[in-house]
């Protein structure tokens, strides 16, 4: 296909998209504008409506709701000021808007002052709506929602595995299940724990009053479906031209063969193809072996022999041979057929055997145990996780026979969905859009449209089903028939990068679609940006795996980058850039890492939580030692063995005072003794009297902790230690098991949070771009996958499953056939995975891996690794040699760590600051308006008021009607302040119009919207020239990139003269006040980036102060 015809078709399928009568499946590659879509079709459909409230925008993170929600208004309020431009989208865009704003007159909305009537929101976020609407249909009640559920699940694992000694049927299900894991304890409970993670999963396959029967024909009714169909994929593929040589020479193998565990035998009797039923399994089976290698290739014809069947000798038998061969020749171009009966091998036969189908009943009944212990557990703690909020969000809705009062509303009043990255739907979501749609018929106004890119559904592990997305396009959702659609262009990269992914990844990507194992097919992309000198593709092999000299030339790629440029090292898994990021603190490279490096393995954490046990627990053997051979005490290998040989149950510390041990230590190792001994029986004495959090930090800091934590990231990682440990600790103690819960949830934030370099996995870069993009580890497979109690994959409607082997078990026949199409769909994630990190790239893509030479002198790739899925372009790769030392001479992954020497003494405390006075010291907090007369000055002091209280409540609770329903209480206020009646009016009516002005601007709204480290009226103290200064911070928090804004609210107007001159005076005026802001932050320990503004609400204008 031509340029042009790719170009033409690529803007007939946007036009088409914004048929607001119609319904549709948008397929949309990476950098292809799919944000922008969404948002025309969202202002196409604001034209035509009579409530703006008739649309719902659905997708999956806040941050695409805030932008999307935010695009929207600003097109409107551009439109609204009459704004043009030169661009074709952006004219669209705005021609939308324009429409949208027209009607928005017409009907009175208002939406630059009601921004909350736009409804764009998470599927979690509207989920949380519905289920609260009608509480005890749902079962969710007043439950707040919690990110971190896993000591929930514990708790209803531990109350479930407690049922053992129950006489009734909950008892023996337990008994069953640890019976099947050996009588593991820990073992049912880390996997009744994943179970209960995973519950909307399964949960709605079992049903609590199935029997056992129901149970036996539920699931091997599954089964059976999915191997008849398998098998009629195969009868479809067979040219019926050879079929006649093929029963032929199967008769003859039959007789002729002599191998008893074979089951070409079984073929004898063969007159024609086997039926498709799943009882002419055992026959395909046999014809599988007949025609395919081992290793599911065609059998040569030089292969064929007696083992086989074929012998030699009469004139019969040798025909027959010939006949036989002449077949497989006819049939080694069928690619089709050789896929179909490869699959035949693992096929299972669809009935469980005794054994097995106990175990597995015993586990299916025990699941709604935990399911109903866990209920109970979120009753008591007043919390529940999502999966409780979607399914809570099903039960409001009824079902189709029983639809509730709140579906009904919501039929009439919803009437267009629009939903984001519907690649990554799971099957509880497409059961909400399903319910939400129910009803809905051809023609009657109410349209829904879905858009995503199946090339990019990276999200296997959370249940996203890439075949629903397939399956809409094809079938629609529920009864809403999809028209597809599907867009080309690549408005990100550049010509040469769009190319490349085209001719290197395109061909190994599948050539058919499969909805159940979620094989997709490449869609090509034509680039809109055209050619960019700079822009490259580097592809660089190492000879074998060697960390070091990968991470070398990362450090040689980044050197060459121009360092106005954004760049990011995307990595598959955590463990691949380990050696990276050593390399690039050892050659002073800053960089931002994104949840890389495990809180719970910095070596400051690591010795931190020995020191808390060895506090907690003086019997702790192993946690004493780590305190010895830790920094801040540093005994020698030697030396702990001289204390502790021969005594394997004395206590350490007793051991630490023994003379005659003592004496057996170096000089060096006895006064490193002693220090530690002496200071950790200070601490010992203070424990149990003292917050845990104040006795350890007194310690660490008086062991030298600080001196010994090596740089500043280190003593970040302290601090969020010591913040967490003060949050779980009780009365004189911490609660150990929470904390180290906690710990493993969080990620160092090492790093420069202002580097223009990051590091990220390929997940947490979804939906980012960059100029520059480097994947390393290209060579490095993935780990293996746990094996759960269960395993289970759904099959349009079907639920197949079965019980995990036993502890030190194989997995049974069922198993490791589920476990096999598991591993199927991982492997064409994988791909996929390999596509979103490649499409992250605007300008250059360095891909770098390692390779091995196989048997036979050929170059092969570690199997599932990234390299492997673009063997052919290996072939174009530059090897890496070693060149002198550095980086390149290797990475040590075991760091040697210095101890603090003997001569290190705690410093004195700091002077006392020299404070001139008071008074002086004093920084001015309230609003300034010496410039401006009373009343604006007492209205700019309520606005400010409000605006701060506006960011602390959050938004959504200031509409329009809320903001006008306050003007009462702002009289009454400026009357506190002394203004007159009718003042305090005027005064009052031009504050609502500043504060409906903040809330109806893109920026205001991005500046008063909840965000993470979010500060209003923040005080600060800090030490500045000499003197206490105390200020109050209107409004700060942290922004997607991880920069902390530092922002005030300035509320006066300008009239008369230049706006550009007022704000360009404005900037000046307050950039001192504003950097003394960033001083004290950064005294505070602040090590963001900070970035400073000054925020105008009656002008709706922000300007940044750099």
């Amino acid at each position: 296909m031509s340029v042009a015809t790719t170009t033409d078709n690529d803007m007939l399928a946007r036009e088409r998209a914004l048929d607001v009568s119609a319904s549709f499946a948008v397929q949309a590659p990476a950098g292809s504008g799919k944000t922008e879509l969404l948002m025309q079709r969202f202002l196409a459909l604001l034209s035509e409506v009579d409530k703006p409230e008739r649309i719902l925008a659905l997708t999956f993170t806040r941050k695409a709701a805030g932008e999307m929600h935010s695009r929207i208004i600003g097109a409107i309020r551009k439109a609204s000021e009459g704004c043009a431009s030169e661009k074709l989208h952006e004219m669209k865009t705005l021609g939308l808007a324009a429409a949208a704003l027209r009607r928005d007159r017409e009907m009175g909305w208002d939406l630059l002052l009601n921004p909350g009537r736009l409804k764009v929101q998470t599927i979690d976020s509207f989920s949380s709506v519905l289920a609260r609407q009608m509480p005890l249909l749902s079962g969710l009640g007043d439950y707040s929602i919690t990110d971190e559920p896993e000591e929930l699940y514990s708790k209803a694992t531990e109350r479930t595995i407690a049922l053992v000694e129950d006489e009734g049927p909950d008892g023996g299900s337990v008994r069953s299940a640890l019976g099947h894991l050996d009588n593991s304890v820990r073992a049912l409970s880390a996997r009744l724990v994943m179970m209960l993670g995973k519950r909307d999963q399964w949960l709605r396959h079992l049903e609590r009053d199935i029997t056992d029967e129901g149970m036996r024909a539920l699931l091997e009714g599954s089964l059976k479906r999915l191997v008849e169909e398998e098998l009629r994929d195969v009868a479809a593929e067979f040219p019926e031209g050879l079929e006649g040589a093929l029963l032929r020479s199967a008769r003859h193998a039959a007789k002729n063969i002599s191998n008893e565990k074979s089951a070409i035998p079984g073929l004898s009797g063969l007159e024609r193809l086997p039926g498709t039923e799943a009882e002419g399994l055992p026959l395909w089976k046999g014809i599988q072996e007949l025609l395919l290698t081992g290793k599911d290739g065609w059998r040569k014809p030089k292969g064929v022999n007696v083992k086989l069947g074929f012998p030699n000798g009469d004139p019969f038998s040798a025909a027959m041979k010939k006949e036989f061969q002449e077949l497989l020749e006819s049939l080694s171009g069928n690619e089709k057929l050789l896929k179909a009966l490869g699959r035949v091998r693992a096929l299972p036969v669809p009935e469980f055997p005794e054994e097995e189908r106990e175990t597995l009943f015993a586990l299916m009944r025990l699941l709604p145990v935990a399911e109903r212990e866990l209920n109970r557990v979120f009753a008591e703690a007043g919390k529940a996780d999502f999966q409780a909020v979607a399914l809570s969000a099903l039960k409001a809705l009824g079902t189709e026979g029983e639809p509730t009062d709140l579906m009904l509303a919501l039929d009439m009043k919803v009437q267009h969905i629009l939903v984001d990255e519907y690649q990554d739907t799971s099957q509880t979501q497409l059961s909400l859009l399903e319910a939400l749609t129910r009803g809905w018929t051809e023609g009657d106004g109410r349209t829904l449209f879905v858009v995503g890119d199946p090339m990019q559904s990276i999200y296997l592990f959370r249940e996203a089903q890439v075949g629903l997305f397939l399956r809409a396009r094809k079938e629609g959702i529920g009864q809403v028939r999809l028209i597809p659609l599907t867009l080309s262009r690549n408005f990100r990269s550049s010509e040469r990068l769009v190319e490349w992914v085209n001719q290197t990844l395109g061909p190994a990507f599948p050539v058919d679609e499969d909805v159940f194992t979620g094989r997709v097919t490449y869609a090509p992309s034509e680039a809109a940006r055209g050619a960019v000198p700079e822009s490259a593709v580097e592809l660089k092999l190492l000879r074998e795996r060697d960390d070091g000299l990968e991470a070398g030339h990362v450090i040689a790629v980044l050197k060459r980058l121009p360092e106005n440029e954004s760049a990011a090292i995307l990595c598959r898994s955590r463990a691949h850039v380990d050696c990276i990021v050593e390399a690039l603190k050892d050659n002073g490279i800053r960089f931002r890492a994104r949840d890389i490096d495990p809180l719970s393995e910095r070596p400051v954490i690591l010795d931190l939580m020995a020191l808390l046990k060895a506090l907690e627990h003086p019997l702790d053997r192993v946690a004493w030692l780590a305190c010895l051979r830790a920094p801040w005490c540093g005994l020698a290998l030697s030396d702990l063995h001289s204390l502790c040989v021969g005594d394997v149950s004395t206590p350490v510390r007793e051991l630490a005072t023994d003379g005659k041990r003592l004496n057996a230590l170096s000089e060096d190792g006895r006064r490193r003794l002693s220090g530690f001994v002496e200071k950790t029986g200070k601490a010992l004495s203070l424990w149990g009297r003292r917050p845990p959090s104040e006795v350890l930090r007194g310690l660490w800091i008086g062991l030298g902790g600080p001196g010994a934590a090596g740089d500043e990231g280190a003593m970040n990682d302290a601090r969020e230690f010591f913040k967490l440990l003060k949050s779980v600790e009780g009365p004189g103690r911490a609660s150990m098991a929470e904390l180290e819960r906690r710990i493993e949830d969080l990620y160092s934030g090492g790093g420069s949070q202002d580097a223009a370099l990051e590091i990220m996995t390929v997940h947490k870069a979804k939906g980012l771009e960059f100029d520059n993009v480097i994947i390393p580890g290209l060579g490095k497979g993935p780990r293996n996958e746990d094996r759960g109690l269960l395993i289970w994959l759904e099959r349009d409607r079907d639920l197949l499953l079965a019980p995990g082997p036993g502890t030190g078990k194989e997995g049974s026949v069922i198993y490791e056939y589920l476990s096999g199409k598991m591993r199927e769909k991982r492997e064409l994630e994988e791909m996929r995975l390999l596509y979103v990190a490649a499409t992250r790239a605007r300008k250059s893509l360095h891909l770098i891996g390692h390779i091995k030479e196989g048997g036979d002198g050929e170059i092969v790739a570690t199997p599932r690794s990234f390299l492997s899925k673009i063997s052919r372009a290996i072939g174009e790769g530059r090897f890496i040699e070693r060149t002198g030392e550095g980086v390149f001479a290797g990475c040590a992954l075991t760091r040697t760590r210095k101890r603090l020497p003997l001569s290190w003494e705690l410093p004195e405390p700091a002077p006392p600051v020299h404070v001139d006075g008071v008074e002086k010291s004093v920084e001015r907090t309230e609003p300034e308006f010496y410039w401006a007369g009373e009343t604006i000055r007492h209205m700019g002091t309520v606005v400010h008021r409000y605006l701060c209280r506006m960011a602390r409540e959050g938004l959504v609770e200031w509409g329009k009607g809320r903001i006008e329903g306050e003007e009462p209480r702002l009289k009454a206020m400026l009357r506190s302040l002394g203004l007159g009646a009718r003042e305090a009016g005027e005064a009052a009516r031009e504050g609502l119009r500043t504060l409906l002005k903040a809330v109806s601007d893109p920026r205001g709204r991005w500046i008063l919207s909840k965000r993470d480290g979010a500060g209003t009226e923040l005080p600060v103290t800090a030490v500045l020239e000499g003197g206490i200064t105390h200020m109050v911070i209107d409004r700060t928090f942290v922004d997607e990139d991880g920069a902390r804004w530092v922002i005030d609210y300035k509320t006066g107007a300008h009239e008369g003269g230049s706006l550009e001159e007022f704000f360009r005076s404005e900037r000046e005026r307050y950039r001192p006040q504003l950097e003394k802001y960033e001083l004290a932050l950064r005294k505070g320990g602040e090590k963001r980036e900070i970035r400073k503004g000054l925020y105008y609400p009656a002008h709706a204008e922000f300007i940044e102060v750099k």
